[in-house]
């Protein structure tokens, strides 16, 4: 019963995602790139407004988180992380201690962001509303976190390659994308841009399965 309940809070949502992102999928190899995504900010204001994200604090959630704080612990030398589609903040809560890494996060939901930004008001934490396809940052990052995001963007190499330039020399990519078809087309257009140097495939007992990477940028 309780894996059935996990099934009806994550697939509705995301499977209404898949349908729009199959149908656009059949037309997005003939446009020319232009670095914006296919999300809505009032669509996902409001989705956060009405708690259908809610889901994420979730225990199915928590391997990914778990992982990709472990391939963001795994390096000692990392003191900078950006995290793109962050969200109300929850990766943040993984980065432990706060103060040892200076982290933003980026989310195109002014509602998430306000959240995010009333739980951590810490030196070392940053949150910015914006689209983090068109988003510049002002310095480099250690580790640059495509958490659930990839799949949204009309280019997702494109989009690698562009914050390749925001790595530090020994920089890495963490790519997290759950096993749905939109995410499969956006690992294969994507695939070329990078190196994975590992990588971590998590399932929940409700059948929801996700695949970690962490990346090198093919330069």
């Amino acid at each position: 019963m309780q894996a059935h309940h996990a099934i009806q809070r994550i697939l509705p949502l995301r499977l209404r995602h898949g349908v729009r992102e199959l149908a656009y999928s059949v037309f997005v190899d003939q446009l020319g790139w232009r670095p914006t995504s296919r999300a809505s900010m009032e669509i996902v204001d409001d989705d956060y407004r009405r708690g259908r994200w809610d889901y994420l604090n979730n225990l199915e959630e928590m391997s990914r988180y778990a992982v990709i704080a472990g391939y963001c612990k795994h390096r000692t030398n990392v003191l900078s992380v950006l995290d793109l589609g962050c969200g109300s903040g929850i990766l943040r809560r993984w980065l432990r201690p706060p103060e040892s890494i200076d982290y933003i996060g980026v989310d195109l939901s002014n509602v998430a962001i306000d959240r995010a930004g009333r739980e951590w008001t810490d030196g070392s934490t940053r949150f910015i509303a914006a689209d983090a396809a068109t988003y510049v940052p002002d310095r480099k990052f250690d580790v640059v976190i495509f958490n659930e995001v990839l799949y949204y963007f009309e280019q997702p190499s494109k989009i690698l390659e562009h914050f390749a330039g925001f790595l530090e020399n020994n920089g890495h990519f963490v790519v997290s994308l759950w096993d749905a078809p939109e995410s499969r087309r956006a690992w294969r257009q994507s695939r070329g841009s990078v190196r994975v140097v590992d990588a971590v495939q998590t399932r929940h007992s409700s059948g929801v399965s996700w695949q970690i990477c962490l990346c090198r940028p093919r330069l």
